[in-house]
C-alpha cells in the first residue's frame, strides 16, 4: 500500500555550520516556521529554531519540511546516516534511513498513522 505525506522528514547533523547551511536552503526557499505568534523565515531565526533540538516543521515553496533530532526514539544523525542508503532524488543524492530505523522511528511515534505504516511495512516484507 501507499500512503502519501504531507511532508519530508529528515534528521540532520547538529554542528552548527551545518544547521547554517539547512537553514540558507530554507531560506532560499522561501521557507517559515510557525512559533507561537511568530513567523520566523530568516536564515538567524531558522538556525535558532533548529538549534534548539526540536522537532521543526519549516513550510518551503515545495512543501513541508520536518527537521526532527533529540526526539524519543530517533537515532543521533551518525547512527542512522551510517545505517542509511544513498538515493537519488531529482537528481540530486540523498542518505534514506534503512528499513529497521524507520520502523522504529515509527514504533516511537506512535501514532494511529505510524502504526498502520508498520502494518504496511511487514506485509510488504512478507
Amino acid at each position: 500500500m501507499v500512503r502519501g505525506t504531507k511532508d519530508v522528514d529528515i534528521v540532520v547533523a547538529s554542528e552548527a555550520e551545518n544547521l547554517k547551511r539547512l537553514a540558507a536552503v530554507a531560506e532560499a526557499l522561501h521557507g517559515h516556521i510557525h512559533a507561537g505568534e511568530s513567523l520566523l523565515s530568516s536564515q538567524l531565526s531558522i538556525t535558532g529554531q533548529v538549534a534548539s533540538g526540536e522537532q521543526v516543521a519549516t513550510e518551503t515553496d515545495l512543501g513541508r519540511l520536518g527537521i526532527v533530532q533529540g526526539l524519543d526514539g530517533i537515532p543521533p544523525y551518525d547512527e542512522l546516516h551510517a545505517r542509511s542508503t544513498e538515493a537519488e532524488i531529482l537528481g540530486i543524492k540523498v542518505a534514506v534511513c534503512s528499513i529497521e530505523d524507520l520502523k522504529a522511528m515509527k514504533r516511537a511515534a506512535g501514532r494511529t498513522r505510524d502504526l498502520g505504516d508498520l502494518e504496511d511495512l511487514d506485509a510488504a516484507s512478507r
